[in-house]
């Protein structure tokens, strides 16, 4: 063969050639061929042929496809905001963001655990003392030890602790008068208490209590007053079992046991007791940026007294409340109740806060220097069934309050007792300490007490 052709005929040869020629394959099998005709026929049984999708078509389903969202966040969609159902939920319902829905749970679970962290944190004790107010005013909180007091405390105020802690111990409680009685009614309902002889105290002798007092509990029947104690036990299980709330507690046990030892006293007149669950704190006696607190009962000495005639009419202002009928009476102290399982620490700040307010508006009214010879202020915080006494003491601007000392339990008949003797220690002092300091420098009062004095022979 010859070969001799020249190389630029070659070229030009190459360059005549189609360029998008297809690639020579050798032909497929005829086992591969069966294969695929088999696979192609199974698939047409399973699923039906379709008509190819015309173009025209094709475009309006484009145009009905809708938008994909976008990415980014819209500024104007609060996803923390409470949904607000409307009047009527078919017609309007509520607009949601195009967020799905495993979005929107995480964001809500989210915003619940920070809510609930957060209320933890302002129930916490540590965030309720000190408080702090202009001018230097503050509000502490200080421990008291039995063993080894850390601050010298006024006698009057030592002697008052060793009283409450006699009644924590069940000593000197019970009119020996219904000792009888009680042993029968311990036996008859078959009550957990125990009734031992130190409970008892002497009605014509006890050296705590004058002779008025003293026969002030077999004023009325021995099982009347039983009754109405058990009732108040019975109550007070009733309202821990259900986890009421303040309102049922105050209703069902506080205010019938309060209404028993107040109108089953000797010169009961002198002192009476109001629920006050809606009183504020007057704004001139408040001296924290916190909100002022309230309390829920409230002692208070009840005045005969009639103005003179030449004298202009005018309300007295007796007490820090903002309550003008309140305040024609002084008062002598308050409790501050909270439902089984409450934060007694919170109870106890708003005591704190309560007093802070009757400190400023003795001061204001008498002067310093005549509230100095009050050497503290007593109250009550009430938790479920117990009873504490809180008491707070002032220097210059800081009120201190010194922790809670338990004393009383109304989950039985004997508790109910401790309770009222707690009650009758802290009528003792309203009578003989602050109502005789009351008609002394307290201005309307005093004037009244000189008065007194002067038509007396």
């Amino acid at each position: 063969m010859d070969f001799d052709t020249p190389i630029h005929q070659v070229s030009s040869w190459l360059d005549s050639l189609p360029f998008d020629q297809s690639t020579p394959h050798s032909p497929p099998s005829p086992s591969t061929t069966l294969k695929r005709q088999h696979l192609n026929e199974s698939r047409k049984r399973q699923y039906p042929a379709s008509p190819p999708e015309s173009h025209s078509s094709r475009r309006v389903r484009i145009k009905t496809m809708p938008a994909t969202p976008a990415k980014r966040a819209r500024p104007d969609i609060d996803n923390d905001q409470t949904p607000r159902a409307g009047a009527n939920p078919l017609i309007n319902p509520p607009s949601l963001p195009s967020n799905s829905e495993s979005s929107l749970a995480s964001q809500s679970d989210a915003s619940m655990s920070r809510d609930s962290k957060r209320s933890k944190r302002s129930s916490s004790p540590t965030k309720l003392f000190p408080m702090f107010g202009p001018e230097g005013h503050r509000l502490v909180r200080d421990s008291l030890s039995m063993t080894a007091p850390r601050r010298r405390l006024p006698e009057s105020l030592a002697e008052l602790y060793r009283d409450f802690y006699d009644v924590a111990g069940r000593y000197g409680i019970i009119p020996r008068g219904i000792k009888g009685a009680l042993d029968q009614h311990v036996k008859s309902t078959m009550s957990l208490d125990r009734v031992h002889d130190h409970m008892f105290f002497d009605d014509e002798t006890s050296e705590d209590l004058d002779i008025s007092e003293s026969t002030s509990l077999v004023m009325v029947s021995d099982k009347e007053i039983l009754r109405r104690a058990s009732r108040i036990a019975d109550r007070s299980d009733q309202c821990s079992q259900m986890l009421s709330d303040e309102a049922a507690w105050n209703c069902l046990v506080h205010c019938p046991l309060l209404d028993l030892f107040t109108f089953n006293l000797a010169d009961q007149t002198i002192l009476d007791f109001m629920p006050c669950t809606t009183t504020n704190i007057d704004s001139t006696y408040h001296r924290f940026p916190d909100p002022a607190s309230r309390v829920d009962f409230v002692f208070y000495f009840t005045l005969d007294t009639i103005p003179p005639a030449n004298q202009p009419p005018a309300i007295p202002c007796f007490n820090w409340t903002s309550d003008r009928m309140l305040q024609q009476y002084p008062l002598a102290f308050s409790i501050e109740t909270k439902r089984y399982g409450g934060n007694a620490a919170k109870g106890e700040q708003q005591m704190g806060i309560w007093h802070a307010a009757q400190w400023e508006f003795l001061i204001t009214r008498a002067g310093a220097e005549a509230v100095a010879k009050l050497d503290f202020l007593p109250g009550i915080v009430i938790q479920g069934h117990t009873w504490s006494l809180v008491i707070t003491m002032r220097n210059q601007g800081t009120t201190t309050v010194l922790c809670s000392v338990e004393f009383g339990n109304t989950s039985s008949v004997v508790g109910v007792f401790q309770v009222m003797a707690g009650l009758k220690r802290l009528r003792k002092w309203s009578l003989e300490v602050l109502w005789p300091w009351y008609k002394m420098y307290l201005p309307g009062l005093c004037a009244d007490a000189r008065a007194d004095e002067v038509r007396q022979p």
